[in-house]
């Protein structure tokens, strides 16, 4: 949630931390400060609102130093003020801290604190770690930070700084993530890649339990009980361009526009000389007859399309869990069942909590990250990777779609092992496949101008309607979630059979209503689905074929979308008119579409 970043070295670290800040801000938007070391003193600024509002705080009040901690916050405890925010320090201004995470035990800290004679100035749990390790200090950073963790219950990644250490970082991580960057005599840390470039060259992520001393020339790490250990370090991939907006408006926009080139290099990965390379995942994928989806928000609406396909190719029974809820229903173990986490980030804190709990049980765990490093990965017993690259717009576009075709590829990987695709349907399947890059291309071209057209008449509307049937009903849901993230409208995606049961009460003709009929199988009782809409003067907008005649006559407007050549694939090129409407619709509403309120990229605490 939160975004970390640490600078040592011998550059100026006030304004290599605020261009951190600045590409961390998607895991946080309520307020942002930094600490500098400088002359014996910690020089704090912080400020509530946007990243903007810490940079006219330190034009106002520049300070300098070439050591410092920052944070971009995502609140949890206390309301998003400058007191609030992060970095906190002690009274005595010994120390300094930013933390990722939740220390749930933080009120029985506090009140043991306060009994000591510790003033506390915010209402944040994190307050208590400067506090705790200001009275653990006797002049070595990192035994102090070791003899604090036992008493921290919850989950952490946090950095601190000491008055008296002006070239010395010291972080511990249990549960939250952070990275480890080392450049040219300089070291960062980070809780994302792109907060480390360009000044680290290669990366390591931190393990949970370790403490890490870092200073400009080396970064030494340690167990929490002191035990050295040896750090692998790893070039760092990412380009500057891919962290970059570039001639776009926003990331969001690049993100959607970026689609074709992100499936391509995914099917480039997973065919070879017209067939199907199948990544080695640890387990014997004939053995598996039922499969577990364990996911949260977009990639949960992916994991609805993965059973759809595992299901028709493969014959495995699916489940589809929302993260959150999994580990609490005390779910069934049997030998032949595989668990599936989906996560964009690779750090989703409840999708790592039922992957855990799966490992518990001794079910195998395949997982879908983006992330190749991050924590799922790490701990899962093989890995599909998205290849979507960075996505720093927090409503997910890119990833989604790559989630989507992923998802795909590896329900042709099991019904292969289980002997129950054929060659002749694998070809068609490739063939299918191998046309969905140019087919997204040509969508987002043949809708764009229908979309932004509609998207101006609907803006002020406060709720909308998206109705899909089969495939179409997880478009849908995943239509809704974007109008909602980033333009604040109130909209509730609904399986189209189901909506006269009930919420078909709240069409008026003050509702627009997103009705997705492609040329499918459900097609024809779409149709029908509409008709009960148009005959209680609902305002519908249909998505399907752009030569649809028959929904054309029954809709005000049509987003026209490619018709794939495997059914199955079509909620990939759905979608995309949908992902458009809701970016207009946020311009239309002036709503910052990479940052919206209340939400964080990476939702690392439960």
């Amino acid at each position: 949630m939160c975004g970390i970043a640490g600078y040592v070295g011998p550059k100026g670290a006030e304004s290599i931390l605020t261009v951190a800040l600045e590409r961390l801000k998607y895991r946080g938007y309520d307020s942002a400060g930094l600490c500098i070391v400088n002359d014996g003193d910690l020089l704090l600024r912080r400020a509530a609102g946007r990243l903007r509002e810490l940079e006219h705080e330190l034009a106002d009040h520049p300070i300098s130093g070439n050591c410092g901690i920052a944070h971009t916050r995502w609140a949890t405890h206390g309301a998003p003020t400058s007191e609030n925010a992060h970095p906190h320090k002690d009274g005595d201004n010994t120390v300094a801290v930013v933390h990722n995470g939740i220390i749930e035990n933080h009120e029985q800290l506090r009140r043991a604190l306060e009994a000591d004679g510790a003033v506390f100035n915010s209402d944040t749990d994190t307050e208590v770690i400067p506090h705790l390790l200001a009275r653990a200090y006797q002049g070595d950073p990192v035994a102090a930070v070791r003899e604090i963790l036992p008493k921290l219950e919850g989950s952490y990644a946090f950095a601190a700084v000491f008055a008296d250490q002006p070239g010395r970082i010291v972080a511990a991580r249990h549960g939250s993530p952070l990275l480890l960057g080392r450049g040219k005599g300089e070291s960062l840390i980070a809780s994302d890649i792109p907060a480390l470039l360009p000044h680290a060259h290669e990366y390591c992520p931190m393990e949970d339990g370790w403490v890490v001393d870092c200073t400009g020339q080396r970064i030494v790490v340690c167990s929490a009980d002191g035990t050295p250990v040896e750090a692998e370090f790893k070039p760092i991939e990412v380009e500057i361009t891919e962290v970059s907006m570039g001639d776009y408006d926003s990331f969001m926009a690049k993100e959607i526009a970026e689609q074709p080139e992100i499936l391509q290099r995914l099917l480039d990965s997973r065919l070879r000389n017209g067939d199907l390379v199948e990544p080695d995942l640890g387990i014997d994928l004939k053995t598996i007859n039922h499969v577990v989806f364990l996911a949260c928000g977009t990639s949960w609406h992916a994991a609805m399309l993965g059973k759809r396909f595992l299901e028709h190719y493969a014959r495995v029974h699916v489940e589809v869990d929302i993260s959150s809820e999994y580990r609490y229903r005390n779910p069934v173990a049997s030998g032949d069942t595989l668990v599936v986490p989906i996560s964009q980030s690779g750090e989703t804190a409840d999708t790592l909590a039922g992957l855990r709990l799966a490992r518990s049980m001794f079910m195998p765990v395949v997982s879908l990250v983006n992330v190749m490093d991050s924590t799922i990965a790490r701990e899962s017993d093989g890995v599909l990777p998205l290849m979507a690259g960075p996505e720093i717009g927090v409503a997910s576009t890119k990833a989604y779609t790559a989630q989507i075709m992923a998802l795909y590829l590896f329900a042709l990987q099991v019904a292969r092992a289980k002997g129950r695709l054929d060659q002749e349907r694998l070809n068609a399947a490739i063939l299918a496949l191998k046309a969905i890059p140019e087919q997204v291309t040509e969508t987002l071209a043949l809708c764009e101008e229908v979309v932004e057209h509609t998207a101006d008449l609907f803006a002020p509307a406060s709720a909308s309607v998206f109705l899909g049937r089969g495939g179409e009903h997880v478009t849908a849901l995943e239509g809704a979630l974007k109008l909602k993230e980033i333009a604040y409208v109130f909209a509730t995606g609904y399986a189209a059979g189901e909506f006269k049961h009930g919420p078909i009460a709240l069409v008026t003709q003050h509702l627009p209503l997103v009705c997705l009929c492609p040329r499918d199988a459900m097609h024809d009782k779409m149709l029908s689905n509409i008709q009960e809409v148009r005959a209680r003067s609902g305002r519908v907008v249909g998505v399907g074929a752009p030569d649809d005649q028959a929904l054309a006559d029954l809709c005000d407007f049509v987003f026209p979308v490619v018709q794939p050549q495997e059914e199955l694939l079509q909620p990939l090129l759905t979608i995309l008119p949908l992902q458009r409407y809701a970016y207009h619709v946020a311009r239309k509403r002036d709503c910052d579409v990479d940052q919206p309120r209340n939400l964080a990229k990476s939702v690392t605490v439960e």
